[in-house]
């Protein structure tokens, strides 16, 4: 049997509100993380008292968390589209893959093999079975936009814990708000690539006439798809049935 090619329009739909969501989560944390500036500096004043902070504190925390949810999510629902893409090369015309589909996944979870063997999945995603085809830049911004939010996010937590005065734990809450800053602008640049190369698979998919799977199978005139179920008119069921 023929490689078939998978529709991806509901998973990346799916990525795309999911990083919707974690760039307005990014938001709110630093939102959060600049309150607690604010309110940190005027408790070295004197104009208010030490309950704010830890309101200011609690906020931060609260923010922080929701931030996390929404980065998990995005994550799992990022790399259900990446599976589905990648499952799609075959039937695009790249028979042997660089890497396999499960590689492709564990890769992000690799050290060091994460720092460089995403990038190429991607890469070849975006190809779509055209080897020669060039990698526009979007997709090099966005790892590297990847890669510093990541390493930013890493420091700032990390000298969180080592905090000795309010001057400090201030300058350390400036570079977390910036670190989750850089995070909201690597999220919007990730739902570009995924649109793009959605975009393009399908593209590339029309154009080598590949076969498709049964949810993403063109109607024919006796039948159409709905959710991925055949629906067969009455006429051709008559047609069908004994004695008819």
């Amino acid at each position: 049997m023929p490689p078939t090619f998978t529709a991806l329009e509901s998973r990346s739909a799916a990525a795309i509100l999911a990083l919707y969501v974690k760039i307005g989560a990014c938001g709110l944390a630093i939102g959060a993380d600049v309150r607690r500036m604010v309110v940190a500096e005027r408790l070295r004043d004197g104009r208010v008292f030490l309950d704010a902070l830890l309101r200011a504190d609690q906020l931060v925390i609260l923010a922080s968390l929701l931030e996390l949810a929404a980065f998990a999510a995005a994550a799992v629902l990022f790399l259900r589209w990446q599976v589905v893409a990648h499952r799609n090369l075959p039937a695009l015309g790249e028979p042997d893959l660089r890497v396999g589909v499960a590689a492709g996944v564990r890769a992000w979870f690799l050290p060091v093999v994460n720092l460089f063997r995403p990038l190429q999945v991607v890469g070849d995603l975006w190809r779509a079975g055209e080897r020669d085809a060039a990698v526009p830049a979007l997709i090099r911004v966005w790892w590297v936009a990847w890669l510093v939010a990541l390493a930013a996010v890493v420091a700032a937590w990390t000298l969180l814990g080592q905090a000795g005065d309010v001057g400090e734990r201030q300058r350390i809450d400036a570079l977390r708000a910036g670190a989750t800053a850089l995070s909201a602008v690597a999220a919007a640049l990730a739902l570009a690539v995924v649109s793009r190369t959605t975009s393009r698979q399908e593209a590339r998919a029309r154009a080598v006439d590949a076969p498709r799977t049964a949810s993403a199978a063109t109607p024919d005139a006796e039948g159409v798809t709905e959710g991925g179920l055949r629906v067969v008119s009455e006429e051709r069921a008559r047609r069908g049935r004994p004695g008819a």
